[in-house]
């Protein structure tokens, strides 16, 4: 892929249920011919509970508590991007690959930030991907936000795209300019797509499937 393709994005604050999110985000970019950017938030509050005097860690059953401090955190924070990097390399992504960037603070505010050269944004957290037996997480539906604009139009023809890769099917729901938190947590489809100038953070903490951002930060 050349220097200029444009990039998906995937977010995710939790290492050991990434597998999942770099799968799918990784066949949505071959699919959408999209150059992958995996995008890895350490929590900021985590650093700022551990550096509190109170803070304590057990590291064994039958053991004590024992000091927990920032340097630990740290030193964890970096053994989690190692664990990343290797895993990343066993799913085979080096081909659709562009970047690793590490950043701090929340999850749906990392979201929200990913520069213009991303113009979609998958983002998620272990607790809201669908359960499959066999471990890896199947997309049967994709639900689209989308009104009877141009722009509209184009973020169904994409989602329909990125169902088809997922071997899903699509669903619509006529949108206004914003989204509800209210309707993004009640759906119930794997995916859910919406046009990143109508989410807010209220709305990426209310939803409990995976979100597909679409759009450029202004």
């Amino acid at each position: 892929m050349n220097a200029a393709a444009p990039r998906l994005a995937v977010v995710l604050d939790d290492v050991a249920a990434a597998a999942a999110p770099l799968v799918w985000s990784s066949a949505l970019a071959r699919a959408l011919q999209r150059e992958l950017q995996v995008v890895y938030v350490e929590s900021t509050s985590v650093l700022d509970a551990a550096a509190l005097p109170i803070a304590r860690a057990l590291a064994h059953l039958g053991t004590g508590w024992a000091p927990y401090g920032r340097a630990d955190v740290e030193r964890a924070y970096r053994q989690q991007v190692v664990r990343l990097q290797a895993l990343m390399q066993r799913l085979g992504l080096e081909g659709s690959l562009r970047s690793l960037q590490v950043v701090r603070g929340t999850l749906h505010g990392a979201a929200l930030d990913v520069g213009s050269e991303s113009d979609l944004v998958l983002v998620s957290t272990a607790a809201r991907w669908p359960a499959a037996p066999a471990g890896e997480p199947r997309c049967h539906s994709v639900q689209v936000w989308a009104d009877d604009s141009e722009q509209g139009l184009l973020l169904l023809e994409l989602a329909t795209r990125c169902a088809r890769s997922l071997g899903a099917m699509p669903r619509v729901v006529r949108a206004r300019t914003q989204v509800e938190p209210g309707e993004v947590e009640r759906a119930r489809a794997d995916l859910l797509v919406l046009s990143r100038a109508a989410v807010s953070a209220r709305v990426l903490a209310a939803a409990r499937r995976p979100l597909l951002l679409v759009g450029r930060k202004d």
